[in-house]
């Protein structure tokens, strides 16, 4: 349906009629009922008092009132809130919706507030639609202007066209811009020297100051002069200097042009000075106009030299770069003497401000020169012998032959060929015995061996899978009566990947023995049947790292009764000294029989012995045993 807002006044009160029918009047059964609605059109009191505008630092007794606001409901709750929720909030609003505000506002620390203001019940619903209202703060002439420095500091060529620019005068005021509260006026109240006719302007909008005649440096170097700045209602004093600086009519000219021809060994030390060279300039002392640079323009191939300076006049040739006569053998530099500051128009440098001079290298014997500072060579252990693992690159600069030699290979595993420089392999290399080593590499002069350059080879042996799993122990025991499991253990000289994880297995099948893994190196033994006999059983274990190699090892175990310590009990003549069980009683019938007849022997004697001592012969007595 259309709607619209209705106004009180326009519209008439409204008495709506409403039907509602059940299954939708459909059937002839269908049940109605009939309501009667009075609308009565009344004013809506919510309204929005629009943008308020509160002048800056206003006079008012605070609170002071500022708008009001009405909810359509008599028992409404008030309450206002800033919607950029910052620290300064200087509004109230009272139980009937007046707004207040608590204090004088400053433009320059904030220019407008956001409030909102919420109509609740007590229950703290919402009567009305939040109300969005919003206070401008009018601006007033409050702020005098202010200079950016303390004391503007300007400078001006000597000979500038009338009406040249010399600069600004920067200054500034917190009023609002673009208002007559902002809008600056500047006026030249005085000049120093004062008996100088007036030599500058000042544009009175902008604070542009002007050369108003030729200024002359001999004349007068600086100018001070004092600008007042207003507004409409305040003004304050700016300082100006304005220094005359001279302009560049002078050309620096060298104390010779050209200098001798210097000699110097192709291995003279990078930074060694070659020429001290001096020029002058009559222009003003420490300024852009008299300091001198200097630059080599022509003849410094590959920035060979270079010109330290001091500004001052003085400068120095030195060398920035490695000589070499094999490549250059004599250089003709042209330097020249130039300001930082431009010249007087119609002013051109010529050749009195520029010199020349001629460097000479002589030979040197030099060291032979490897191609190659950084020499590594990364290769798998099992590197073919006899290959080459490196060819080394290097030439003499006065191109004399050279041989080479090798040292360092403590492990034997290299040579060099002494003429043309490639390292074979004359051994097989096991990364197991070392991964890294290094070798030094001489390149020398055939006639003068002390002549000599040295390289350091760095070699890396990649790992090859040359190395099968080995059981760490190969023997163990088990007691009869307490068949604990038993670990075995492996270990493989290479690296991942050919090293761990480690696979345990049976060559064969062993009915009674099963084998399980414990982690990527060890395994666990178990014997699943109680045995019935001492003995040793050899079992064969196949174990095999991650590459897949590996072989059938003999693991022995052996069987045994053990003390109650948990030992293996070995028998006193040993563990093959056994006697069938009737020949071990055959013998214990014998020593016991042997024992009775010895006993009945000792009996008869015994009695014999006692006869002989009731008949005594000369009063001696027998003793008996």
């Amino acid at each position: 349906m259309r709607s619209r807002n209705l106004d009180p006044l326009e519209d008439p009160d409204y008495t709506l009629f409403i039907r509602v029918q059940d299954k939708n009047g459909a059937t002839e059964t269908a049940l109605s009922g009939n309501a009667r609605v009075h609308i009565v059109v009344q004013p809506n009191l919510w309204v929005n008092p629009g943008t308020i505008t509160i002048k800056e630092n206003l006079k008012e007794d605070y609170p002071h009132i500022i708008a009001k606001v009405q909810s359509n409901e008599p028992d409404a709750i008030y309450t206002l809130v800033q919607k950029e929720r910052e620290l300064i909030f200087p509004f109230q609003i009272t139980e009937d919706g007046e707004i207040l505000l608590t204090k004088e506002l400053d433009r320059e620390q904030k220019e407008m507030y956001t409030l909102v203001v919420f109509a609740k019940d007590n229950h703290d619903r919402e009567l009305d639609p939040p109300m969005e209202i919003h206070v401008v703060v009018e601006d007033v002439n409050d702020n005098e202007p202010v200079c950016e420095h303390e004391e503007t500091l300007l400078e001006v060529q000597e000979n500038e066209p009338i009406g040249s620019i010399v600069g600004e005068l920067k200054v500034y005021d917190a009023d609002k811009e673009g208002t007559l509260n902002s809008q600056l006026t500047y006026t030249i109240i005085s000049q120093d020297p004062s008996n100088v006719q007036d030599s500058f302007s000042i544009d009175e909008t902008s604070g542009t100051i002007q050369a108003l005649r030729l200024l002359q440096r001999r004349e007068q170097k600086v100018y001070n002069l004092d600008v007042r700045v207003s507004d409409s209602d305040f003004s304050t004093n700016c300082k100006v200097t304005i220094k005359v600086i001279d302009v560049n009519n002078e050309l620096p000219l060298f104390e010779k042009n050209h200098y001798d021809t210097h000699s110097l060994p192709e291995d003279a030390e990078v930074g060694k000075t070659v020429l001290t060279i001096k020029a002058t300039d009559a222009d003003e002392p420490n300024t852009g106009s008299s300091n001198i640079q200097f630059s080599i323009s022509e003849g410094n191939e590959g920035d060979v030299f270079t010109v330290e300076t001091d500004g001052q006049g003085v400068g120095y040739v030195v060398i920035a770069k490695p000589l070499d006569f094999e490549s250059h053998s004599t250089y003709n530099l042209t330097i020249d003497a130039r300001n930082p500051e431009p010249l007087m128009t119609g002013l051109d440098y010529g050749s009195e401000s520029t010199a020349t001079l001629s460097v000479s290298v002589t030979d040197v014997d030099e060291a032979p020169e490897f191609s190659l500072n950084i020499l590594d060579v990364v290769v798998p252990e099992n590197f073919t012998k006899g290959s080459v693992l490196l060819a080394v690159e290097a030439k003499d600069p006065e191109k004399k032959e050279i041989g080479f030699k090798l040292d360092g290979d403590a492990q034997g595993w290299l040579e060099i060929d002494a003429a043309t420089g490639e390292i074979r392999t004359k051994q097989k290399m096991d990364r197991e015995i070392l991964e890294t080593f290094e070798v030094t590499v001489t390149a020398f002069e055939k006639q003068n061996p002390e002549k000599s350059s040295e390289r350091v080879v760095h070699v890396r042996l990649l790992d090859v899978n040359d190395n099968i799993p080995k059981l760490i122990t190969t023997s163990e025991f088990l007691c009869m009566h307490n068949l604990k499991p038993i670990t075995i253990k492996a270990e493989d000289g290479d690296s991942d990947p050919f090293s761990r994880p480690f696979n345990f297995t049976f060559s064969k099948k062993f009915a009674n023995w099963k084998l399980t893994q414990i982690d990527d190196s060890s395994a666990e033994l178990r014997l699943v049947k109680k045995p019935v006999k001492e003995g040793t059983i050899p079992l064969k274990i196949t174990v095999k790292d991650k590459g897949g190699m590996g072989v059938p090892q003999l693991f022995e175990v052996r069987i045994c009764n053990c003390t109650a310590l948990g030992y293996c009990y070995i028998p006193p003549h040993g563990e093959s000294f056994k006697l069938p069980v009737g020949a071990t009683v055959g013998i214990l019938a014998g020593i016991l029989g042997f024992c009775a007849i010895l006993f009945i022997v000792t009996i008869k004697r015994s009695k014999k012995k006692d006869k002989k001592k009731q008949q005594p012969e000369d009063g001696e007595r027998n003793p008996m045993m």
